[in-house]
């Protein structure tokens, strides 16, 4: 794998003008890959070739009979993408310029950060994750030291960014909390009112319990075990409990039982909100 990776970091050089520096993310960097993990590469470049120049050179890696996928840096608000196949192994591959990464690196410092709405992700998508991927990316090419400075930056958790996601999604979390519409959507059992509801008021929770531990969020993907590890978590949010919470007959009992353990965390996280 290190020697695939190295060949992929040569040629992502040649996309790119300017300063430029190449991060592995994804389960590589949080040394949690499996042998299903695709490889995820960030560069970070003051400005990108051209996309037809980009493509040639991705289209003369990429196996034969794929369709790779190039658009430009800074094309979606996590970045661009270039996307395609590698002896095998799917490689996703983040472009974002230097100046975005200021802007958004300067905003997640400030407290500043969006949630935007996205298909690919259960709760939306968080701005201030451009910052959280600091804090586990692993560089590979970085002559000019942009990495180092962007991760330096990240080396500790601002209070300002702390405050801005504890007050956002406390929030967002208590939006069904006590609500009326709720309540009877459990005793007719309509779990397609409250499902939708536990998930998205859990998801809200756990960047609130993120946010407690001063810890990065660094994505969907293996919460559960990021929570058992966590020096604080409520007791409704542990692994025991979100078999409950995730999982739902058609019960309204059963639903009564996920809507308390709600209300149990909320209350919890409300009274570590306010000593914080």
């Amino acid at each position: 794998m290190e020697e695939k990776i190295q060949t992929l970091v040569e040629l992502l050089k040649e996309t790119a003008e300017g300063k430029c520096a190449i991060a592995l993310a994804g389960a590589h960097a949080k040394e949690m890959a499996d042998s299903a993990s695709d490889i995820d590469l960030y560069i970070f470049a003051e400005r990108a070739k051209p996309r037809e120049l980009r493509l040639e050179l991705i289209r003369s890696i990429a196996d034969p009979g794929t369709t790779p996928w190039v658009d430009d840096f800074d094309a979606a608000p996590w970045g661009g993408g270039m996307d395609f196949t590698y002896q095998g192994t799917p490689v996703e591959v983040v472009g974002r310029t230097l100046s975005r990464m200021d802007q958004a690196v300067g905003d997640c410092l400030e407290g500043k950060f969006e949630i935007i709405p996205a298909t690919w992700t259960s709760n939306g998508y968080y701005t201030f994750i451009y910052l959280c991927e600091l804090s586990f990316i692993k560089p590979v090419w970085d002559p000019d030291g942009v990495l180092a400075a962007y991760q330096q930056k990240a080396a500790s958790y601002p209070e300002p960014l702390r405050r801005a996601i504890l007050e956002t999604f406390m929030g967002r979390a208590g939006t069904w909390i006590g609500n009326f519409h709720y309540e009877s959507a459990v005793r007719r059992g309509d779990v397609l009112f409250t499902a939708p509801v536990v998930l998205h008021t859990v998801m809200d929770m756990v960047q609130v319990v993120f946010a407690l531990n001063r810890v990065y969020f660094t994505g969907d993907k293996k919460l559960e075990a990021a929570l058992a590890n966590m020096p604080y978590c409520p007791e409704a949010l542990r692994p025991s409990q979100l078999d409950i919470l995730l999982t739902a007959d058609r019960s309204p009992g059963h639903l009564e039982r996920q809507r308390q353990l709600l209300r149990q965390a909320w209350d919890e996280l409300s009274q570590r909100v306010r000593e914080a």
